[in-house]
């Protein structure tokens, strides 16, 4: 009887980790795609008009590459490009997309500036 009952722990345990590991592996894998699209972009989008930190529009709007980096004093930690509401997501392409203040011009997501203003 004791061999049955250490048999069906085994085996409950066995089934209680089946289920556990599988709720998460989904969660670990998303946590690694979000990390991921945390990361600055490396490289720009072939054939698009960037903005630029040290020419036009982006001088005057004090716009920088990594949000992080950002001196001016509205800066708030958490604030980039990506959730902004002048960034157009639908036209993204390579952590880059059209940013409506910088006149369409491609910005990085993890950029900055201080027309920025939350996504609602």
């Amino acid at each position: 009887m004791d061999d049955e009952l250490s048999k069906n722990l085994t085996r409950r345990s066995f089934f209680q980790m089946a289920v556990a590991t599988l709720a998460i592996v989904p969660l670990a894998l998303k946590s690694g795609s979000l990390l991921a699209a945390d990361a600055c972009p490396a490289k720009a989008p072939a054939g698009k008009a960037l903005g630029s930190p040290t020419e036009g529009m982006g001088k005057g709007l004090e716009y920088v590459l990594d949000a992080k980096t950002s001196k001016n004093a509205k800066y708030k930690a958490g604030a980039n490009c990506g959730n902004c509401k002048f960034y157009n997501t639908a036209k993204a392409d390579s952590g880059h997309a059209p940013c409506t203040m910088m006149g369409m011009k491609y910005v990085t997501h993890c950029g900055w500036c201080k027309s920025y203003a939350v996504k609602a």
